[in-house]
């Protein structure tokens, strides 16, 4: 059983990194054929979906799954959820397809109210999805099946974007859109298929009568809380960022331009930080398992360590490439500055989700809920005014010391919790990352010698890529791997240096007790 449920878990970590690498790829082929114009518009509407595939994906169905294990599957508990599933996905709809032209004017745009349309229709589909996805998700032989329904979801919808792209080639920025998120709805349908292919079991156990109703829609926010805060900002962007670079005098089209510059961002860094996932998924089973303070502290401490040990070098080796990321994804260089920013986020984004998923697991809503309100309380007051002083770059400002904020107060909250030699981890990391930092600054200069004979910029730039990424991660791995290898000897010379300690204590008083 024990077998079952890590194969399903590690599916389930497989697909979530598949579904966020589609998320980056498709966004590539829409920017290059509709332009940065293009990616704006979609983009503008793209949080709302961002929303859908968050509750749709992680958030309901362990929520689901979670109600349906403590009531035995009883029909009350069935009906309970299912009724709130569609209470939630009908309200959802009517308010987004009745508020399109409220919300389209709040984003400055008029022309966004049919793509918002679009997606209110795919919250229509959440009930279904949902329920059997949570159902899916109670048995260790049937989880992988919550993995699979959500690539077949992620797949079909890229693939029937890029076929609405091509097949309406030429038109508006926001008929492309409006086609694009119409044949995204392919995806959660064909998964819906799937789902009833698999004749899911979800009948009683036993007679379990609901003696008070769950807080279901408490309980989802929190977990939405924890697992969105980047589709979070993302909205805010959507609603601030065109308004502020209008209204500091930017020519509109000017201004969609910048904006789908900037949303080049969002797929690269939650690509950049998908190890993250696997790291929550094996850390918060482990604590829900321990009671121990001093357990719960070292698998705290151990999730903690892999955490530095990947977001701060993932940080710097971004920094240092996404330029020729950029070039090599999107043709050129626009948003450069502001791209380079925003990578300031994997610093802080590994950290805040590890510490946000534990404080959700172990229902410490108020801690959660002063983390994320203090990072959304400094993205909204920074986002305007920074945008329209510096522009995009003003607007990644904002979005990293938004979660610089969340980080420090998720870092007080926890501080119990680490242990001193945190710091030595650190500096271990650090010193491992400098060595990175130094490859790449040598390497740099001797790409262009390297490659003089290629004319084409986008393969030179993911040749100059490839070179660098496989150079940092060498050079990286074989550094940490010495300071762990050192720090292993260490211990057990350690430990070794202390059992004969012992050993002569015993020995003397024995003449003693005679």
């Amino acid at each position: 059983m024990k077998s079952g449920w890590m194969k399903g878990t590690m599916i389930l970590t497989i697909t979530a990194f598949f579904v966020k690498l589609l998320s980056l790829l498709y966004k590539v082929p829409y920017q290059n054929i509709s332009g940065d114009e293009g990616l704006y518009v979609f983009q503008q509407v793209y949080p709302l979906i961002g929303i859908y595939t968050t509750l749709n994906g992680v958030v309901l169905p362990t929520i689901i799954a979670e109600l349906l294990l403590t009531y035995q599957y009883s029909e009350d508990i069935k009906r309970y959820i299912k009724n709130s599933l569609w209470i939630f996905g009908l309200v959802s709809f009517i308010g987004l397809f009745l508020g399109s032209h409220l919300i389209a004017y709040m984003m400055g745009d008029m022309q966004l109210s049919w793509p918002i349309r679009m997606v209110g229709l795919a919250f229509l589909l959440i009930p279904t999805i949902s329920y059997w996805r949570g159902v899916a998700q109670t048995r260790a032989e049937t989880i992988h099946v919550v993995g699979y329904s959500s690539t077949i979801e992620q797949l079909i919808r890229v693939m029937a974007i890029i076929v609405a792209l091509v097949m309406v080639q030429g038109q508006n920025v926001y008929k492309l859109a409006y086609f694009a998120y119409l044949g995204g709805l392919c995806g959660p349908l064909l998964a819906i298929a799937y789902l009833m292919i698999k004749k899911l079991d979800d009948s009683p156990r036993i007679y379990l009568k609901m003696t008070h109703r769950p807080h279901f829609f408490k309980k989802s926010v929190y977990l939405f809380l924890s697992a969105g805060i980047l589709i979070i900002f993302q909205l805010i962007d959507s609603f601030f960022v065109f308004n502020s670079l209008v209204n500091s005098g930017v020519p509109a089209l000017e201004a969609m331009s910048l904006k789908g510059s900037f949303d080049r961002g969002l797929p690269i860094i939650q690509t950049a930080t998908v190890f993250t996932s696997a790291i929550v998924s094996s850390t918060v089973p482990q604590m829900a398992g321990v009671r121990d303070s001093k357990e719960r502290k070292k698998v705290f401490n151990a999730s903690l360590f892999m955490v530095i040990a990947l977001s701060i070098p993932a940080c710097v080796g971004l920094f240092s490439v996404v330029d020729e990321l950029n070039i090599a994804l999107f043709k050129d260089s626009n948003g450069i500055g502001a791209l380079k920013l925003l990578t300031l986020q994997i610093l802080f984004y590994p950290f805040i989700f590890l510490c946000t998923a534990i404080m959700q697991q172990e229902e410490q809503y108020s801690k959660l809920l002063a983390a994320v309100l203090g990072g959304v309380l400094v993205k909204v007051v920074l986002t305007g005014p920074l945008t329209q002083s510096l522009g995009i770059s003003g607007t990644a400002i904002a979005s990293v010391a938004s979660l610089a904020m969340m980080a420090l107060i998720n870092l007080c909250q926890f501080r119990k919790m680490m242990y001193k030699k945190s710091f030595f981890n650190l500096l271990k990391v650090s010193f491992s990352t400098a060595g990175l930092w130094l490859v790449l600054a040598y390497l740099e200069p001797q790409i262009p010698n390297i490659l003089s004979g290629l004319d084409d910029v986008r393969v030179y730039n993911v040749i100059s890529l490839a070179i660098q990424v496989g150079a940092g991660v060498l050079v990286y791995s074989v550094i940490m791997g010495i300071f762990l290898m050192t720090s292993q000897v260490a211990s057990k010379g350690a430990k070794r240096r202390k059992k004969p300690a012992k050993k002569q204590t015993s020995t003397k008083r024995k003449p003693v007790e005679l």
